[in-house]
């Protein structure tokens, strides 16, 4: 007599990573299995966080002061039913934060701890969920399944553990090439990353009244701007005669911080919340939308000239269509900067100031406020329009190198953190002139400092480790690509995937149950570094295959 499906040894599975990437996959996988019915699934999850669910980036001790920088509305209820939205969890826990789109990232990782517990329940008739808490460091084939090297923390030796399905689902990695800790040799004190902030940026590190030079004016910048001031007793208020913010230093800040980047600009702040395209605008996105699927019809990705005209297209037809708004547009995108800005001392403050009264409605958009609502509102074709692009080396180059300013000026902080930091720089608590004198920080010293400035007490570095393989310390990324496993096209970050993102080796061929998603693939597949679980659709079909999968096991 044979045996019932329900004695056939079960299914294993490891997940490298236990941030938000690794819970939708799990819980998208948990919605197409039946607890009821289906054979048993053996899952570990192998992170080095103590608890998974947010990961580093959503950690619960974060002080308040470092906050989310996507409208939070994108966490919506998981695919499995186990739990509910952001917003019906916050009313009932957090109601004081129930209006607000950009709320502390602790208070969503709380949200994501809770999310997690709920899908580990919904998985109980599934079969075990474990964590294992530790670093990957290796894997190697072991038939048609893996054995993966575990290190736990403090441990001497990594331990094995053997599964069937290998999925690697990491975020941001700690440790990179470029990363200053490598190789400085500077007199300042080296603070290597902002993260997590309360070691990293505390008064030992980062002492009361110091000159702080930081290597970055992105996210991350900001990040250490914010909680040097509001953790050390500074406080923004409204000013009563015009409504802008005022920095009232607290004793505890640095003397000064002094941002750096490549480009000597910032980011331009997204509009305020609930802002409403006018009609015309909404009706030059769609059109960019039908434009961008028709370019990818089928399997072939797009030109990259040909979207990134589209984006131009859809940008000028913004302002109104004109023969000069678009020349303004052309010139935008290759240079950083509109037009009638020109470069020098001050520079990067003016455009700040007018992104910011752009931002809120107060002055007429320009080509910067066109570029970056034509890229935001156009990334989901674009990302499917380019998925998988096989095109030259020099053409993708100049893809990043166009999307680094549609990026500047279209995913960044909300705007009342660029007011924030407008009215730091209003106290002087934040300096621009190195910023837009082109210094620069690295890799083994400050180089480019304006004649006659102060010099920097502490360095901090606030460039965060690259998305894709290339460039990462990653022991198992690094084995997994010696081995011949992954692959990475000539001018890319990332690995070649799958459409459900099993990798693929360098002809071309399935390495079966070996799945990458999210980071791992940048270039390949682009725009990773979202919580929203809709912009890309490895994660459906990864859970729907394993799911057949299992139950064909049974």
């Amino acid at each position: 007599m044979a045996e019932p499906a329900s004695a056939a040894a079960p299914r294993r599975l490891v997940v490298v990573g236990g941030g938000p990437k690794a819970l939708f996959a799990l819980e998208a996988l948990a919605s197409r299995l039946d607890p009821e019915q289906g054979p048993p699934l053996h899952v570990t999850v192998v992170d080095p966080q103590e608890r998974p669910g947010p990961g580093a980036g959503y950690a619960t001790d974060q002080p308040d002061a470092v906050r989310l920088n996507v409208d939070v509305a994108i966490l919506d209820a998981p695919a499995s039913g186990a739990a509910g939205s952001f917003a019906a969890w916050v009313r009932e826990h957090r109601p004081e934060l129930a209006e607000d789109p950009y709320p502390p990232r602790a208070v969503v990782g709380d949200y994501l701890l809770e999310r997690w517990k709920h899908c580990r329940e919904r998985w109980r008739g599934i079969g075990p969920l474990v964590h294992r808490q530790g670093t990957a460091v290796g894997a190697r084939r072991d038939g048609e399944g893996w054995r993966v090297q575990v290190l736990a923390p403090g441990a001497a030796h990594p331990e094995e553990l053997a599964c069937d399905e290998l999925l690697l689902a990491t975020g941001h990695a700690g440790t990179h090439r470029g990363a200053l800790a490598a190789a400085w040799e500077g007199p300042e004190r080296l603070v290597p990353a902002v993260h997590p902030v309360g070691t990293m940026l505390d008064p030992a590190s980062v002492p009361p009244g110091a000159r702080v030079a930081v290597r970055g004016a992105a996210l991350t910048f900001l990040d250490a701007a914010l909680v040097l001031t509001e953790e050390r007793g500074g406080r923004f208020v409204a000013d009563p005669g015009s409504g802008a913010l005022v920095h009232r230093r607290g004793a505890d800040e640095p003397a000064t911080i002094l941002p750096t980047a490549r480009h000597g600009l910032l980011l331009h702040p997204k509009p305020a919340p609930g802002t409403v395209l006018p009609h015309d605008a909404r009706a030059a996105i769609d059109q960019g939308r039908r434009r961008l699927a028709q370019a990818r019809p089928g399997a072939v990705a797009a030109s990259i000239p040909q979207v990134i005209g589209i984006v131009e297209d859809t940008a000028a037809a913004l302002l109104g269509g004109a023969a000069s708004a678009r020349e303004d547009v052309v010139r935008t995108l290759a240079t950083g900067r509109e037009p009638d800005l020109a470069e020098g001392p001050g520079s990067a403050e003016r455009a700040l100031r007018r992104a910011v009264d752009v931002a809120a409605g107060i002055v007429v958009p320009g080509p910067a406020w066109a570029l970056g609502r034509a890229w935001s509102g156009l990334y989901p074709q674009i990302t499917r329009a380019l998925r998988g692009s096989g095109a030259p080396e020099p053409v993708w180059r100049e893809l990043r190198d166009a999307a680094q300013v549609l990026e500047r000026f279209a995913f960044g902080p909300p705007l009342i953190t660029a007011r924030k930091l407008l009215a730091m720089l209003d106290s002087g608590a934040v300096d621009l002139s190195w910023l837009e004198a082109g210094t620069r920080i690295g890799p083994r010293r400050i180089t480019g400092v304006p004649a006659g400035a102060a010099a920097a007490d502490v360095v901090v570095d606030a460039v965060l480790a690259p998305p894709g393989v290339r460039r990462l310390h990653d022991p198992l990324l690094e084995q997994l690509r010696a081995d011949g496993h992954l692959h990475i096209r000539p001018g890319r970050r990332g690995a070649v995937v799958d459409e459900d993102g099993t990798a693929l080796d360098a002809v071309g061929r399935r390495v079966e149950g070996l799945v990458l998603i999210g980071r791992p693939t940048e270039d390949h597949v682009i725009g990773h570094d979202t919580l929203n679980r809709h912009l890309h659709d490895e994660i459906d079909h990864w859970a729907l295959r394993l799911a057949g999968r299992v139950r064909e096991h049974a």
